[in-house]
């Protein structure tokens, strides 16, 4: 995926800390977190990363498992209204479950120097660079991998230019223009529906600070174009 991780890669700085955390996010990382993944198991090969970015890589994905819905701190007819994650991901939102419908879907993941935090090529190979490890937080680690993870999907759900007169902005990214950029989708069953299907509960349940992700979701579902 190109248009999103171009667009990373010009703002890289943006939310340095994470805010009001889910307490099940707390309590993991409150007491370390989880055994090492068995990348063997899930027949995924990772190559040409330090033993410091492997840590960072691996607690990323180990990330998903401390993801655990509670209460819902929005309302319910609204998480009714608006919430996909079950229609798109065909299972209710867990966090263990989700970490295991993203590793599935890379057979590769290797170190490379360049400009993009990550981008998934060839349907399931995924190249990671410097900018993962060291310009963006752990929250849009989180939901990068998730978008990078569809486009092994299908057709691999490529973007299309947001069109002329896109008047909505990068809550990520705000000095990027998104008009005419590879950062919108036509449907509504590529990356960025599935991102936003994933930040919309990551708000409904309060997990990471509220309002930044309510704020990363507008901005994200607004690229999926009627």
């Amino acid at each position: 995926m190109t248009g999103l991780l171009r667009l990373i890669s010009i703002f890289s700085h943006r939310f340095q800390t994470i805010g009001a955390v889910g307490l099940g996010f707390l309590a993991l990382t409150a007491n370390g977190w989880g055994g090492e993944i068995n990348w063997a198991e899930h027949k995924v090969e990772l190559s040409g990363f330090s033993e410091e970015q492997r840590q960072v890589l691996e607690k990323t994905f180990d990330q998903f498992k401390a993801i655990r819905p509670g209460d819902l701190k929005i309302d319910r007819g609204l998480y009714l209204h608006l919430g996909r994650f079950e229609e798109l991901f065909g299972q209710p939102f867990n966090g263990e479950a989700l970490l295991h419908w993203v590793v599935s879907r890379f057979r590769t993941i290797t170190y490379g120097n360049n400009r993009e935090a990550a981008i998934n090529q060839n349907k399931g190979e995924l190249w990671v660079g410097d900018l993962f490890f060291e310009g963006i937080t752990p929250l849009e680690r989180l939901y990068l991998l998730v978008h990078e993870a569809r486009h092994s999907d299908g057709d691999g759900y490529p973007h299309v230019r947001c069109p002329k007169g896109f008047r909505f902005v990068s809550a990520g990214q705000p000095l990027v223009k998104l008009e005419k950029e590879l950062a919108c989708d036509k449907t509504d069953k590529g990356a960025y529906a599935y991102q936003a299907a994933f930040l919309f509960e990551l708000f409904a349940y309060g997990i990471f600070d509220q309002k930044e992700v309510g704020l990363l979701y507008n901005s994200t579902v607004a690229r999926v174009l009627p």
